[in-house]
């Protein structure tokens, strides 16, 4: 039981007795002579850490049975700390589930200290999720080696450990502190398991960091095995020949001169999938962290409720999500040419005043004037003719002329508006408005195509609440992980070449794809909405207790503005590549499709004007005959 009332000052939450089932049969005992001295030495030395390293911290105690064999556990004789305590007394049915306190309760200020005189069993039994951050064995059996507990696998988890022991010399009992380094080898005998921090010496261990030395301070040339793909340009790419670069490459490099440690890549996952939990299985990358074949995966990941609930994560070095790409829309045809100038509106308003001001030139002079009356037809070749710069007589009527004044201004505005437009719709083509916007994507017609690597899009997609997200899950086509990334993607290019899809990936991939493409240069371009936009982060197994140290390292990188400046410089040296020289822009002449336009419209009229030259002349002719 922990009591959360308990101030950090009282430095004890509680103690909770765990006890081996039929163990003091298993345990020698001390000779009398030594006991006193070896119990009071350490009675002293647990008071004195809880009061001074741990004095800030909550103190939960572990006390394994095999401990009162070797030691008089009363309360009031060996624990004589200052500090309220309870002690929860075990049973032969006893379950550790209730007796160890929570995970997270052993976390931040948290500091256990077991005490045992041999190797707790239970340690074995206890869920992965179980590892404090802070532990101090203390062993109470002189003639046990404590070494077997420390290279523990659920020991070695423990970001911070020490561990205490007598060392007797003549009948004098010296506490001795310990700790361990990283990496331990479990199954060799010339790996050093225990290294010495010195005589327990109250004024010598003063601090926490004094009792807790940095295990991870230098990782002592560690070689660290990490699952990799070399196709995730930016972030990680290479060849078959183990020249590999990338910014999570470079960040890992610098990570490893500051930490002293080498690493091993790899070019792709041995089932050739990228990572996902399929029916309770980790596959890919992450599957071969989850079942520590390899130790750290740097692709792109992003934070989701699955990956954290079974993986460790480092801190974020990058904020990115998915991207849609789409073919260019083809330019409209030339001969509309002469529309582009003005949008829909602007010429529905020019017919709609065309339409309501010819009307009222033809009645107004008609009322002003009757005796010199305008046709409709006068006045509309007055009203068009002022529009195409034409010498047109105004009426003599004060009013006529008043309103013809304002559509000449209005008309002047017009014409030179649409003259200045003319001249670059000419020269320059004009297309459709792009799709910019994920709405706008769902209200197309557009599919959506992406690779089955294993990313959790599809599923996000299918089970989104946003209704234009769910939509382009229902419309998704997925192409097979072939073995060979450049097929699969090959595969891809060709749906959006075909114009029937939309292509989604990873934002500076997909960029890059269409960058690198000879099909896909420019004829192709990125929305800028993305979806999924996540945190990227390294994922370890849990409780890998050298985490916190590449936290530091990455945010330290962040900070000074290191990733991005790789991130930049790789993706702009590509960018580089491929830019468009000013020299390639030249200057050139007008040609018959730049002005198919205009000579429709005079092929139109010819054709209006020998059709109405016949109606008339056939008419004539029928009243002739019809005379006669």
């Amino acid at each position: 039981m922990i009591h959360s009332t308990i101030s950090f000052d009282a430095a004890l939450i509680g103690i909770i007795l765990v006890c081996q089932a039929e163990c003091s049969g298993l345990l020698k005992r001390r000779e009398s002579p030594f006991e006193a001295n070896f119990s009071a030495s350490l009675s002293t030395s647990i008071s004195e850490i809880v009061s001074g390293p741990l004095k800030n911290h909550w103190v939960v105690f572990l006390l394994d049975g095999s401990a009162e064999t070797f030691l008089d556990l009363k309360q009031e004789n060996v624990l004589t700390t200052g500090h309220p305590l309870s002690i929860y007394k075990s049973n032969p049915d006893w379950d550790w589930h209730e007796f160890l306190p929570p995970n997270p309760t052993l976390q931040g200020r948290c500091a256990a200290v077991l005490i045992t005189g041999m190797y707790p069993q239970w340690i074995d039994e206890i869920t992965d999720s179980w590892v404090p951050d802070t532990l101090l064995i203390i062993n109470v059996n002189y003639f046990w080696k404590s070494s077997s507990l420390l290279k523990s696998p659920k020991i070695q988890q423990v970001t911070s450990l020490a561990l205490l022991e007598d060392n007797f010399t003549g009948h004098e009992a010296i506490p001795i502190v310990y700790t361990t380094p990283p990496f331990i080898k479990v199954h060799t005998n010339k790996t050093m398991v225990k290294e010495l921090l010195g005589s327990w010496n109250a004024s010598m261990f003063i601090t926490k960091g004094d009792l807790f030395p940095d295990r991870f301070k230098t990782f002592k040339g560690e070689v660290l095995h990490v699952a990799s793909d070399y196709d995730d340009y930016p972030l990680v790419f290479g060849d078959d020949n183990g020249l590999v670069d990338g910014t999570n490459i470079r960040i890992l490099s610098t990570l490893a001169v500051w930490l002293n440690f080498s690493f091993t890549t790899t070019n792709r996952s041995v089932d050739n999938s990228w990572g996902e939990l399929i029916n309770g299985t980790w596959i890919g990358m992450l599957g071969e962290v989850f079942r520590g074949s390899k130790n750290i995966t740097i692709n792109y990941f992003t934070v989701v409720e699955d990956r954290a609930k079974d993986f460790d994560y480092t801190a974020p070095y990058f904020y990115e999500g998915f991207g849609f790409a789409l073919l260019i829309p083809p330019p409209l045809p030339m001969w509309m040419s002469l529309l582009y100038p003005f949008t829909n509106w602007v010429w529905t308003s020019v017919i709609a005043a065309i339409i309501v001001i010819t009307p009222t030139l033809y009645l107004l002079a008609g009322l002003a004037d009757p005796e010199n009356k305008l046709s409709l037809m006068k006045a509309s070749l007055t009203i068009f003719g002022s529009l195409l710069v034409q010498n047109v007589k105004a009426p003599s009527n004060n009013v006529v002329r008043l309103i013809l004044a304002f559509w000449w201004v209005g008309g002047l505005i017009l014409v030179v508006s649409y003259t200045s437009n003319l001249i670059a719709v000419l020269t320059v083509p004009a297309f459709p408005p792009k799709i910019t916007t994920i709405k706008g994507l769902a209200k197309s017609n557009y599919r959506v195509s992406m690779i089955n690597y294993g990313e959790f899009v599809p599923e996000a997609l299918a089970t989104s609440q946003d209704q234009y997200l769910k939509i382009l899950g229902k419309r998704l086509d997925l192409v097979p992980n072939y073995s060979s990334s450049d097929v699969s993607y090959d595969k891809l290019l060709d749906l959006l070449f075909a114009g029937t899809h939309s292509i989604t990936e990873t934002y500076s991939y997909l960029r890059n794809l269409l960058r690198n493409n000879v099909r896909a240069k420019g004829k192709t371009y990125v929305l800028r909405e993305q979806i999924y936009p996540g945190a990227l982060a390294f994922f370890v197994n849990k409780n890998t207790p050298w985490k916190g140290k590449f936290d530091v390292g990455i945010q330290r990188l962040v900070e000074a503005g290191l990733v991005n400046k790789w991130y930049n410089d790789i993706m702009e040296d590509n960018t580089g590549q491929l830019a468009i020289q000013p020299s390639s822009v030249k200057e050139r002449p007008l040609n018959i499709a730049n002005l198919q336009g205009a000579f429709l419209i005079l092929a139109l009229g010819l054709t209006m004007t020998l059709i109405i030259f016949l109606a008339e002349y056939g008419y004539t002719i029928n009243q002739g005959s019809y005379k006669g």
